[in-house]
C-alpha cells in the first residue's frame, strides 16, 4: 500500500500567518514571525527597504496595511518547496479606507520558515518574476 507524503508543516505556519493578517489578528499575526524575521512587503521594494525584525514588521502592519486598508486578505493558494524556500502564489483581495477602491489582483511570496515562524518573506505581484527568482537563487 503506497502512502501519502505528509504535508509540509511550513506551509501551514504561512496558512495561519496569512490568515491571522487578513482577520487583523496582530497577536497570532506576530506569534508567527520569526525573532530575526526579513520582511519585503508590497511597496517596499519600490521605495529599496525592508523591516527586520518583528517590531518592525508590525509597525509596517499598523501605520501602512491597516491604516489604509479598510479590507486587506491575503489569500495563499499554491505552496512549492525550493530548497529552503517556499514559492506561495495566490491572490489580494482589499480595499481602501479612504476611497472605497477595491482590489483583487494575483501575488506571490518568496518565504522561509524557520523554527516553526517566518524568518523571510519578499512579496512579489508577479507570479512569473517570483518563480524566476527562485529559481536563480534557491
Amino acid at each position: 500500500m503506497a502512502s501519502a507524503s505528509a504535508p509540509d508543516p511550513d506551509f501551514e505556519v504561512i496558512s495561519r500567518a496569512w490568515a491571522a493578517q487578513s482577520e487583523r489578528n496582530e497577536e497570532d499575526f506576530r506569534a508567527a514571525l520569526h525573532p530575526a524575521i526579513e520582511a519585503v512587503p508590497l511597496g517596499a521594494e519600490i521605495a529599496d527597504r525592508s523591516y527586520q525584525g518583528p517590531d518592525r514588521v508590525m509597525h509596517w502592519w499598523r501605520t501602512e496595511l491597516l491604516a489604509n486598508w479598510e479590507v486587506y486578505e491575503t489569500i495563499p493558494e499554491h505552496f512549492r518547496r525550493v530548497g529552503s524556500r517556499i514559492l506561495v502564489t495566490g491572490r489580494w483581495h482589499a480595499r481602501g479606507r479612504q476611497s472605497g477602491v477595491e482590489l483583487d489582483s494575483p501575488a506571490a511570496w518568496i518565504m522561509e520558515v524557520r523554527d516553526g515562524q517566518i524568518a523571510y518573506w519578499e512579496t512579489y505581484t508577479d507570479a512569473a518574476r517570483a518563480e524566476r527568482e527562485i529559481e536563480r537563487d534557491p
